[in-house]
């Protein structure tokens, strides 16, 4: 409606920057506005992109085709933290656009008080360790307030993100207000949908989503507008022979960083390599015990290569990026940018191939075996175990199947953006205020699709990494709550194995400068896994906190020769008497590492030997761990095996 009646004039030359705080927004972004005059609404004219495309390169893009407008409201709102909650709820506003809906996206927070009681609403969360993120706090404290019919009028449906491996809180956050909503008088308009990202999010999504349609639309007596199904983003790519860099950084106000020293800290014959990294933090930069370093990592030139010589391409030339839509939301549009520095700094190249790129590949394929080859892997079981779980990338694909023809702008187009990645901080601001340390596990290996080896982008990326080199960083702080407790004399038990074990170095170094200003400190135990003794990381610096009286050290041994297989869980059941007696005594509890072996039956145990030493069923056990959870005496800060 606003491109219908309104001009909209660039006056100052706007040049792109994205910001990302809770949400995805240009920064400094301001137009001058004027009412229309006999301009035709199905097209816009544009003399020049955001990158300052001179005049030369006018060109006229027509929309997409649009159902009959109805102008039926559509609200879609969305908790998400890390991006994904959002990013769904943008494609289901822009999918309801072409339904003829009036389409507007916001954090649920924004309508705390004030959800319409016209039109459709949906809502797209994620849980955190049970909790809602932070751009949903609010709206959950506010609609748990309600009284009952109190949202009368209101009709929704509701999808929640999600990973099975966090199996005590999956989908607490989304079943919450899903079942609040229906409670305080809202109509549901469909069955809430669940995404499993350990799983097969996407079939998860695009099954609930194939239903939501049909079904909103019979529920508030529209016609369903088959039209969308055909609507793509366009993307076109011209090459010119300037330089310009990568913006995806500004989106996580990413900041270039020196690294200090880069050390292995496996012992010879472990078959291994862990990486103890120091970066000097630039000015403004802080951080506390238990925060989240983030690094934008660069694609491995083996990968970039790979690209190149598909598509015949050099990577010195350079192009210009320009799109409509999403299709671009992460590329550097509108100015020059290298091929190769393109595809090293702003596109995953190793993720698993979607159902969306395998159609793709199948469409653009000429002969007729290869293309049936390519539609089988779109079987549900089929997908799961040839491609999802092997991590066959859409480049693996496009490598094996030489007669597909698919244009480079199309590939381009379908690549996901580079992602950060996030590394718990090991250690502490007492002891060194400007600088921070993280520990990288390095994962090569060969590739389980069979197609050669396969390098972990970040973890070899910062491997390699040598003093002076510079890195894009952030620090973020983990909605767990997993820092230290406030009094020193709370006493608090450690579940790392691995490098799981990184925060609590970070804990102790804390604890051992608290020690030498005469702090009085709780009883501390680390509870340390590891597979044999050149595997042991940080061993001699956890020996000297162990023999300063800052920390007991249990160690489990999972492929030490001549012993039984042992982890933490199996440690920590033979102490369960001492750890039920701490955690009775208000003791916080503290669990880092694999979320989806290590953590549940670490938190098992737990349960077990709370029922063990008070006697109680397993239920009682379970509502008493989800209490100290509650309660802030119990934080994970676990990410997923996969």
């Amino acid at each position: 409606m606003v491109l219908k009646h309104f001009e909209i004039i660039d006056h100052a030359n706007y040049q792109l920057k994205v910001k990302e705080a809770l949400t995805l927004k240009p920064e400094d972004f301001r137009i001058r506005i004027r009412l229309r005059k006999q301009l035709g609404a199905g097209t816009l004219s544009a003399k020049g992109g955001l990158g300052g495309e001179s005049e030369s390169h006018e060109s006229v893009q027509q929309q997409a085709p649009l159902a009959e407008a109805h102008d039926t409201p559509l609200l879609v709102l969305y908790g998400s933290n890390l991006g994904t909650a959002e990013g769904i709820a943008r494609e289901l506003a822009d999918e309801g656009r072409y339904q003829g809906f009036r389409s507007e996206v916001a954090p649920l927070n924004d309508y705390v008080g004030k959800l319409p009681k016209t039109g459709a609403l949906l809502i797209v969360t994620s849980s955190y360790n049970g909790k809602p993120p932070s751009n949903a706090q609010e709206f959950v404290e506010w609609l748990e307030q309600l009284d009952d019919g109190e949202l009368e009028g209101v009709r929704y449906s509701v999808f929640g993100c999600g990973d099975h491996n966090w199996a005590s809180t999956y989908q607490d956050v989304p079943r919450f207000v899903d079942e609040q909503m229906q409670k305080k008088g809202a109509e549901r308009l469909m069955i809430r949908g669940e995404g499993d990202t350990s799983g097969d999010f996407e079939l998860n999504v695009e099954s609930w989503r194939s239903k939501l349609w049909p079904d909103m639309m019979n529920a508030l007596g529209l016609q369903l507008s088959k039209q969308s199904e055909a609507v793509r983003s366009t993307l076109t790519v011209e090459f010119v022979k300037d330089y310009a860099g990568s913006r995806l950084a500004n989106s996580y106000e990413a900041v270039h960083a020196e690294v200090v020293s880069n050390r292995e800290l496996q012992q010879v014959g472990s078959g291994r390599s862990t990486r103890h990294i120091e970066i000097a933090l630039p000015d403004g930069v802080t951080y506390e015990e238990g925060d989240h370093l983030g690094v934008l990592p660069r694609n491995h030139t083996s990968q970039v290569n790979r690209v190149l010589q598909r598509f015949a391409l050099n990577g010195s030339d350079h192009l210009i990026v320009n799109a409509s839509g999403r299709s671009a939301a992460h590329l550097p549009t509108g100015q020059p940018v290298s091929l190769s520095d393109l595809f090293s700094h702003s596109v995953e190249l190793q993720e698993a191939a979607t159902r969306a790129q395998l159609r793709e590949l199948a469409s653009y394929t000429a002969c007729p075996p290869h293309r049936r080859e390519l539609e089988s892997l779109l079987d549900e079981d089929k997908y799961v175990v040839e491609v999802l779980r092997k991590r066959v990338s859409m480049l693996d694909l496009l490598e094996k199947y030489e007669a597909c023809e698919m244009p480079f702008e199309r590939f381009l187009e379908l690549l996901p953006p580079l992602k950060a990645r996030y590394y718990s901080i090991s250690s502490s601001p007492r002891i060194q205020e400007k600088q921070a340390s993280i520990t990288v596990g390095v994962v090569l290996g060969p590739a389980w699709s069979g197609m050669g080896e396969y390098r972990g982008v970040a973890s070899n990326y910062l491997a390699s990494r040598e003093a002076g080199d510079s890195i894009l960083m952030f620090v973020r702080t983990p909605e767990s709550k997993f820092q230290p407790p406030a009094d020193p004399a709370t006493p608090i038990i450690m579940v790392g194995p691995g490098t799981g074990v990184a925060p609590f170095r970070g804990f102790l170094q804390a604890r051992q400068a608290l020690q030498q200003e005469g702090k009085s400190l709780g009883q501390a135990i680390l509870y340390y896994g590891c597979r044999n003794e050149a595997d042991y990381l940080y061993r001699e610096e956890l020996e000297r906190f162990v023999q300063d009286g800052i920390v007991t050290v249990h160690t489990a041994f999972s492929r030490k020769e001549g012993e039984a297989k042992t982890y933490v869980q199996h440690v920590m059941a033979q102490h369960a008497e001492q750890i039920i007696e701490l955690l009775d005594e208000g003791a916080h509890l503290y669990i880092c590492g694999d979320g989806s072996k290590m953590a549940p039956d670490v938190e098992a145990t737990v349960r077990q030997a709370f029922q063990n030493v008070h006697r109680v069923h397993e239920e009682e056990a379970k509502h008493w761990l989800e209490r100290l959870q509650a309660e802030g005496k119990f934080a994970k800060d676990v990410w997923s095996g996969l």
